[in-house]
């Protein structure tokens, strides 16, 4: 006897990958959006508040040459780490 597979048509596989890319676009839409609010915030942070969490005023600034498209906090993120890495060198050399 044998067993009867069950598959889908082509057609509704497609549309579900379909369905899938657009759910992911609209969540990495809606995080971008989050994302560039969380950086406003920092914007409106003080000069002594933003040096107390690790960042410079100008680390904004650069943050946000990203193009439109592309997460200004991965950018500010790199920034920091780099500062960071910088720093420790110092100290070891100290």
């Amino acid at each position: 006897m044998r067993v009867q597979e069950t598959v889908l048509p082509i057609a509704d596989t497609a549309r579900l990958g379909f369905a899938t890319r657009l759910v992911r676009m609209g969540v990495q839409a809606w995080r971008l959006w989050a994302n560039r609010r969380a950086m406003r915030q920092l914007r409106e942070m003080s000069d002594w508040e933003l040096r107390d969490i690790g960042l410079e005023p100008e680390d904004i600034a650069r943050a946000y040459q990203v193009p439109i498209y592309d997460d200004p906090t991965r950018r500010l993120q790199q920034i920091a780490r780099e500062r960071a890495r910088r720093e420790m060198l110092h100290r070891r050399r100290s």
